[in-house]
């Protein structure tokens, strides 16, 4: 991470009004973690990091149980607001306030970047799960974050995420230093995290606010990117861009990765 970043921070309080102008759970993603989790009508599950609770009402669907922690009350505000009954917890996922051997499987959406004591997330996931149980991890790969149409625009932002968000080996090889077996990655091709985009909707401060990325760019380099994006709309160029990436997406690399194991 570079001094940029390091300096600076997320406001997820904040952050948890907009949230959700960008997010949803993806279909082929909610499909891939009940099958890797092997969530039933019998399933006790964990969602860290749970956010506005998107997966967690998904995935409550299909569980007979799932218990959402974040350390945010503003996104916990928001997730109760998608539905009353949903159990949402205040915590810390380094340091979980949960029983050991508690949870049938355990997953977490785009929040490892989000914490600096990884070692200690992925012991506290692997004390909380009973013996057999899975743990899923979303993140996007180099790979994958290199091909998205976004950076086109703010290119700095490729710098920063790429220094914030562990790779795909990365992270395999933490989770089997945390007593995980059986570690394996699957792609999922239809979710880039965010909802569908266009580069105009970059052009609206509050959907910018929705991606923590903004939080460690300049003002200069934001409006830089939104220059830019409007002169590309103009020429048509911007279309062009956002194809090419959504080809690469779809048909090779996918959007994000799933990565799993499973506690001996």
């Amino acid at each position: 991470m570079n001094d940029g970043a390091e300096k600076k921070s997320v406001d997820y309080n904040k952050v948890s009004r907009v949230y959700d102008t960008s997010r949803i759970a993806n279909a082929e993603t909610t499909e891939k973690l009940t099958r890797l989790l092997r969530i039933s009508n019998n399933s006790i599950v964990l969602d860290m990091g749970c956010g506005t609770g998107n997966y967690t009402f998904a995935l409550g669907r299909v569980a007979k149980s799932i218990v959402g922690i974040d350390l945010s009350i503003g996104m916990l505000e928001q997730a109760h607001g998608k539905r009353a009954n949903l159990s949402l917890t205040c915590g810390d996922i380094t340091n979980l306030p949960l029983s050991s051997e508690a949870f049938d499987g355990a997953f977490a959406i785009q929040v490892l970047h989000h914490i600096r004591e990884k070692e200690l997330f992925l012991t506290e996931a692997y004390r909380v799960l009973r013996r057999g149980a899975s743990i899923a991890i979303q993140v996007c790969s180099h790979k994958q974050l290199r091909t998205f149409w976004f950076y086109h625009f703010f290119p700095k932002g490729l710098d920063l995420d790429l220094g914030r968000m562990p790779d795909s080996q990365e992270i395999a090889a933490l989770l089997e230093k945390a007593g995980f077996s059986g570690v394996g990655l699957e792609i999922c091709f239809t979710d880039v995290v965010v909802a569908d985009e266009t580069p105009k909707q970059y052009l609206d401060k509050r959907y910018r606010d929705s991606i923590s990325t903004f939080a460690f760019l300049s003002d200069e380099e934001i409006e830089s990117g939104c220059r830019r994006i409007r002169e590309d709309i103009m020429t048509g160029k911007a279309k062009d861009i956002v194809q090419k990436s959504e080809y690469e997406v779809a048909n090779r690399i996918g959007g994000t990765s799933l990565i799993y194991g499973q506690k001996k």
